[in-house]
């Protein structure tokens, strides 16, 4: 044991977790198209190697387990997920045969559990995971431009094969989604980057490299076409402006009004080309789809299963949806009402739970960014919610320890 901690081992574990789900992201699935290959994806090489570093904390802090998480919250926390795994398991071996996205969430769900639980601090020793996190970050990024500019869309690497698709050329936007399913996926997780990125700005060399990394951030998202994500985007970077403001000492200046209003006509000119394409009274159309998708679930409260993705709803207005274009309530809709409750229950618990932690604008616009995409669109599959969590876990932790300059 010693051993393992004098050289780190779990550090090295966790850098091989970046650096496949960032820069190498293999699978297996059933399938191998863009959509019905994240719907079920199974076995991951990267939630493989989260399971051996959460393994690696628990015996390491062996002595203080008890002490880290048989509190109240803990105690909580713990029965929702065990409800949840329970759950799954019914509806799976009575209805569903899926297991791997109740396995793949739980790796996800305990991971945020063992980080704050230990507090663990993943530029405390000898490596900065967090600024290698940081620059895989930025290489996956640029890595998506040079691809875009090559003619393609989405990269797979799924079942031992690299997969390359393009859009169809008369399809009705631009869009493009690197090694993700869908752009609203690639939205939310620029937008998760750019929270990190806000909060850690003094890991970056300097402010030319910090501006130039989120000029590769934001370009990204440009080319997602995703205007959910750009306008969360403007909110996280109001919330990091708000944070460098000493409220108690506080008196305006002439460059505040004049920052405050280019803030404002950048984010008047997102919301002109947001009313010009969609449909703001049914939030895109979203109203009529949940509207749908709600019948749908109250008629089939076990689940749909493995017809998810190939059995089609339509809305009032016609239009065919093959989702619930929120990611709540396609919980329930593939896996059951009580599965889907048991989700968003402890999804609302990490999100309070951050919010009280952290106690920042930046993350409270980081949640409400998130959220917004959250419930917009099937934006986070099992096999991103890790990372997510564990983003929201290190900007909830910025605001209370320093941060070190990168040399």
């Amino acid at each position: 044991m010693n051993w393992l901690k004098e050289h780190e081992i779990d550090s090295w574990v966790l850098r091989g977790a970046f650096v496949l789900m960032l820069l190498f992201p293999a699978f297996y699935s059933p399938y191998t198209d863009v959509y019905q290959s994240a719907y079920y994806a199974g076995f991951s090489w990267a939630y493989f190697l989260l399971v051996l570093y959460m393994l690696l904390q628990l015996a390491q802090n062996l002595g203080s387990l008890r002490q880290s998480f048989w509190k109240l919250a803990g105690i909580v926390y713990f029965g929702l997920l065990f409800l949840y795994n329970v759950c799954s398991l019914y509806f799976n071996h009575t209805y569903l045969h899926w297991y791997w996205e109740q396995a793949n969430n739980t790796v996800a769900f305990l991971l945020i559990a063992v980080l704050a639980g230990f507090r663990v601090s993943l530029d405390g020793g000898k490596h900065d995971n967090i600024r290698f996190l940081l620059r895989c970050i930025v290489i996956s990024n640029v890595g998506s431009i040079i691809y875009y500019f090559l003619g393609y869309t989405n990269l797979l690497i799924c079942n031992n094969h690299f997969i390359f698709f393009e859009l169809p050329e008369n399809f009705y936007e631009t869009r493009h989604y690197w090694i993700y399913s869908h752009k609203s996926e690639y939205a939310l997780m620029l937008t998760a980057f750019t929270a990190l990125f806000v909060a850690y700005r003094k890991k970056f060399k300097n402010m030319l490299t910090f501006l130039l990394s989120m000029a590769v951030l934001l370009f990204c998202l440009w080319l997602t076409h995703s205007w959910t994500g750009i306008a969360g985007v403007f909110l996280i970077i109001l919330g990091g402006m708000l944070d460098q403001i000493n409220w108690k000492s506080f008196r305006p200046k002439k460059w505040h009004f004049a920052a405050g209003a280019g803030f404002l006509a950048m984010a008047g000119a997102a919301a002109y080309e947001l009313l010009k394409e969609r449909d703001i009274l049914s939030l895109g159309g979203r109203t009529h789809i949940w509207k749908a998708v709600w019948q749908v679930i109250v008629e089939h409260p076990e689940g749909w299963g493995m017809r998810f993705g190939t059995s089609m709803i339509e809305t009032e207005t016609g239009l065919l949806v093959n989702n619930a274009h929120n990611v709540f309530l396609n919980q329930m809709l593939r896996f059951s009402i009580p599965v889907g409750i048991c989700f968003t229950l402890l999804f609302l618990g990490i999100v309070i739970y951050t919010l009280v932690k952290g106690r920042s604008f930046l993350m409270a616009g980081t949640w409400i960014a998130l959220l917004v995409l959250l419930d917009m669109d099937y934006s986070m599959m099992s096999l991103q919610m890790a990372l997510v969590f564990l983003i929201v876990y290190l900007i909830m932790r910025s605001r209370s320890r320093p941060i070190q300059r990168c040399e």
